[in-house]
């Protein structure tokens, strides 16, 4: 058999392009030329081996580098990689009130990048997606990422790609580390405090660690760019494109005065109805005509721009040497996680309130009414606990003259969510406390009438503006829902592998395996909340399903030539799995591999892959839900569609919208659920590339890695925004099918605004398709003044669109107008980031001398173009043309493409305006210095985001004014101690 010295593989190593953000890389330390490395095995194999570089890039992040990054976190720390698209983290708060963290490798949705610890599956949400809040980093010892698909060795989820995370293993003596930081602005404070312990020897070894986390709130009021729904238009805005709610603290409510019947409000300063006392008309004086160029909400300064969160973990770990060939371990991990949400207070549309309600100064009933008490914001209190306990048996046998190795292992996870809402209310005591009232004999206002009073029952004063709204009244409507989540996984794994024969160029190593798997989840809303009973929160029915899995599996490596002219090595890996699920039958995915090693300095590898995705519980068991995304009416009269376009204004007309239509409400109520019928995804992953490390240039390696993925059969939804333009602007019938509009006015007042808009979950014939170019230059040098580190990752992305690539205006295999390639542009509204950006990359120096440490980082992220149609609209609607100017390009035009009604022609319209903004491209700076003392302790200061670079302004962007993807504004400053025993 074959054996490399370990200077060599650390070489090889060096070049495998391992690096990726701000100081992410792996370092290594040269042994003796000569010296037996033992096999391991790599992210993506299987099969044990000698050299470290396969055929697939991996990145290799080691418990040094995560230190350096600063952060407290492994999902912050993987937001930043050069490879994650958009992704959730606690800068999510309407649209994450789980308070969850999730890797999205390459940006193709984070249930397709699969995650697994120490080799094995992690629990996942009902969505498929782990939240990696539920793995301390306290237990971390390494991460490795594969950046190819992988379904042929793990399974459902790794089609895009695999975060391996590896835990503290040899472990001996004690640490115990503290960490403290805030941004300049006094206010996002973090801490967080370690301890582990451990002890090892020749027999085995035992590891307990612990650790404690807090997250303190950034508000919205904090940063200006967050105060108002747009940064730069008014903050009361809530005509078509603002976003100030048109729920307010002073109502609407449509009514007849004299002659003039409209949708009155409030006057701010006015006293309106006063609590106790029956309000007579002459208070209608007190009220106005609701002005949406003025009287909007401002929503934004209550909402949390960051969530608090604190996090308590425990991890256990131990392996012990049972016999000379036999080793059994075994591992435990407690995480406790709590965290908040908060958004401004609870907005109610669609009421009712009586001609006798002792608070109406109109006199008449009023349908459709709103109203927001602002005396407390909603808040989501969010009570995560997750178990995980694995236990495995490893080893190596003799058999016919060749020697195998093997493991059987067993890993039990479950996660219980618990969330407590508050700031909601009864839907019908709500209606009670609006209908008939009056005024007692003892001067106290009742419900109902004076011979049938409704028991307990509060009127409830709408007509008083902020401080019409007693203590009382809040006692009788509210509710606090109470939702419980839970996700639980069994798994059952083994393998054997050995060198099968030899071969001229080395020997044929296989592995052989089998897993079974059980997945089940349930999710149980409020009983409140299923029978709708919660006014204005998104009605949820419960969650409940799960299936059962069998795999079988076999990978093989094949060393085609060795030691031969322009070959020093070329070598073939073979891989397949058989996937039988109980839900909806089997299906079997491979996977081919090659790497050609023409010269010792120069690696050329490929690789081709089929995966699969199988749907999760959520996709196939959800029950319909409601939700509130934000979008703009294309029938709206100021819509830049409808301004613009005829045929847009012809569709309108027929689907009954009044041509004087002005969108009151800037959020659509949709309609979400699963749907069991669902099929798995199909993909194919192809990677090219070459790993370069020049002999006359020691210590310096070159990676750069080409990829395409393409996924079909995609299980998604369609935005609401998608949805109303499909139909509206470009005419497709089958979604114009899926909307529903309220023409009587009953939901807040205005005939005519979409009151269903249905988005299940489906299965495209299509799907996604991404191609990038992934590059990594690594550089060490030593000097006199000590040691060297130069680290420069960069990924690009060629296309992010529909699989095949049409152009834009194409008509794609769903039987959709394409969008073309979205590749540098803003995705719009959406909560957890919407970047599509070209280029990101993560250029880092790092320096080390004796007992002192340095390393500065820029983190590049490139421009984006977003659609500022709104923006146009906002600025007609208030007469301001001078507002337009916040878009770098208000004049820019493209064609548009419709069908031609009742075909599938595609019609083209030439040079319609089609606004857009341009988001500059951005560079963030850290800089860290660290100190180790005499006496073992290590001390870390350290600065992210040193020159304070805010994030540009994206106009599309969900709940404020920058896309959650970009850093949160401010410079954050921390600083760490470790010391060791």
């Amino acid at each position: 058999m074959q054996r490399h010295s370990l200077a060599k593989s650390v070489k090889l190593a060096l070049t495998l392009g391992a690096a990726s953000s701000a100081l992410l890389g792996f370092q290594a330390t040269a042994q003796e030329e000569g010296a037996v490395v033992e096999k391991i095995s790599v992210t993506g194999s299987r099969i044990k081996r000698t050299d470290m570089e396969t055929a697939q890039p991996v990145l290799l992040i080691t418990a040094e580098d995560l230190s350096r990054t600063g952060l407290t976190s492994i999902g912050e720390i993987m937001k930043e990689i050069a490879t994650n698209g958009a992704s959730l983290g606690l800068q999510t708060n309407n649209g994450n009130t789980a308070g969850n963290m999730t890797v999205d490798l390459r940006d193709c949705g984070s249930n397709r990048t699969l995650v697994l610890v120490n080799g094995r599956r992690w629990v996942t949400e009902l969505s498929g997606e782990v939240d990696l809040t539920t793995i301390p980093l306290a237990a971390i010892e390494q991460v490795e990422v594969l950046k190819d698909g992988a379904s042929s060795i793990y399974g459902t989820d790794a089609i895009c790609g695999v975060v391996n995370i590896s835990t503290k293993k040899d472990f001996q003596g004690a640490e115990l580390s503290a960490y403290v930081g805030e941004y300049d602005e006094g206010d996002g404070r973090k801490e967080s405090y370690s301890f582990s312990v451990g002890t090892s020897n020749d027999k085995g070894s035992v590891l307990f660690a612990a650790n404690y986390t807090k997250q303190e709130q950034v508000m919205g009021a904090d940063r200006e760019i967050s105060s108002v729904p747009i940064f730069g238009l008014p903050a009361n805005v809530s005509a078509s494109g603002g976003r100030a709610s048109p729920t307010t603290p002073y109502g609407q409510f449509r009514a007849t005065v004299g002659d003039v019947t409209g949708s009155y409000t409030l006057t701010p300063g006015k006293a309106g109805c006063v609590p106790g006392q029956e309000c007579s008309s002459e208070r209608v004086a007190d009220f106005h005509i609701y002005d949406p160029n003025t009287d909007g909400y401002n929503f934004a300064p209550v909402n949390y721009l960051l969530q608090p969160q604190e996090s308590r973990s425990l991890y256990a770990q131990g392996h012990y040497e049972l016999a000379d060939n036999v080793r059994a371990t075994a591992e435990a991990v407690y995480v406790n996680r709590t965290s908040e949400a908060q958004l401004a207070a609870q907005p109610l549309g669609g009421l009712a309130i009586s001609a006798d309600h002792v608070y109406n100064p109109f006199d008449q009933n009023i349908v459709g009414g709103s109203f927001r008490p602002i005396v407390a914001p909603r808040s989501f209190a969010a009570d995560s606990t997750t178990w995980r306990f694995g236990a495995a048996l490893e080893g190596e046998f003799e058999l016919a003259n060749r020697e195998f190795n093997w493991d059987v292992g067993y890993g039990f996870a479950e996660n219980k969510y618990v969330q407590l809402k508050n700031g909601f209310f009864n839907r019908t005591n709500f209606a009670n406390a609006l209908g008939a009232s009056f005024i007692d004999v003892n001067g106290d206002a009742k419900c109902g009438t004076p011979d049938a009073v409704v028991a307990g029952c509060v009127p409830f004063n709408v007509f008083g503006g902020p401080d019409g709204v007693t203590a009382d009244m809040l006692d009788y409507v509210t509710v606090a829902p109470r939702n419980l989540a839970q996700s639980k996984m069994h798994n059952y794994t083994a393998n054997i592998g050995t060198e099968l024969f030899e071969l001229p160029a080395g020997p044929v190593a296989a592995v052989v395996g089998y897993e079974y798997r059980r997945e089940s989840g349930f999710t149980n809303p409020d009983p409140l909340t299923v029978a709708g009973q919660v006014l204005g929160d998104n009605a949820a029915t419960p969650t409940q399903g799960g299936f059962s899995l069998e795999e079988f599996y076999g990978e093989m490596v094949i060393p085609v030539l060795a030691d031969q002219p322009f070959a020093e090595s070329l070598e073939l890996s073979l891989s397949t799995r058989y996937s039988d699920y109980s839900n909806f039958g089997d299906t079997t995915n491979s996977s081919y591999k090659l790497s050609y090693r023409p010269i010792e300095e120069l690696l050329i590898r490929a690789s081709y892959g089929e995966g699969f995705r199988a749907p999760s519980i959520q996709e196939l068991y959800q029950g319909q839900n409601d939700s509130r995304p934000s979008a703009t009416d294309p029938c709206s009269i100021a819509s830049v569609p409808y301004t613009q376009n005829a045929d847009v204004r012809s569709r309108c007309a027929s689907a009954g919208v009044a041509t004087d239509f002005q969108q009151k409400d800037p959020q659509f109520r949709a309609k979400v659920g699963g749907n069991p019928e669902l099929q798995p995804e199909e993909a194919t992953t192809t990677v090219f590339g070459f790993v370069y490390s020049p002999h006359f240039v020691e210590n310096m390696g070159i990676s750069v890695d080409w990829y395409n993925i393409e996924v079909e059969n995609f299980i998604g939804t369609r935005t609401a925004q998608y949805i109303a333009n499909a139909c509206y602007v470009t005419g497709i019938q089958s979604y114009c099918d899926q909307i529903q509009r309220d023409f009587s006015g009953s939901l807040n007042g205005n005939p005519g605004e979409i009151s269903e808009l249905l988005s299940l979950t489906q299965n495209f014939v299509g799907g996604l398709e991404r191609e990038g170019v992934d590059i990594n230059v690594d550089y060490r040098f030593s000097t006199e003044v000590g040691d060297f580190r130069v680290n420069w990752d960069t990924a690009i992305m060629l296309y992010m669109g529909d699989v095949g690539q049409p152009n834009r205006g194409d008509v794609n295999t769903d039987g959709d107008i394409s969008e073309g390639n979205l590749v540098g542009k803003l995705a719009p509204g959406q909560s957890g980031g919407g970047s599509r950006n070209k280029t990101k990359s993560n250029l880092s120096l790092s320096w080390k001398y004796d007992d002192w440490s340095a390393s500065i980082s820029a983190q590049y992220v490139s421009s984006l173009t977003e659609n500022c149609a709104n923006i146009v609209t906002a600025s007609t609607r208030l007469g301001m043309p001078e507002l337009a100017d916040l878009c770098s390009d208000k004049d820019h035009k493209q064609d548009n493409f419709a069908f031609k009604p009742g075909t599938t022609e595609v019609v083209v319209t030439k040079d319609q305006l089609a606004p857009e903004n341009k988001l500059g491209s951005v560079v963030y700076y850290d800089m860290q210095v660290g100190w180790t003392s005499p006496w073992d302790s290590q001390f870390t200061l350290g600065v992210r985001n040193l020159f304070d670079k805010e994030p540009p302004y994206a106009y599309s962007a969900f709940a404020n004014t920058y896309d959650p993807s970009y850093r949160l504004p401010g410079r954050y400053a921390y600083i760490s101690m470790t010391q060791r025993f």
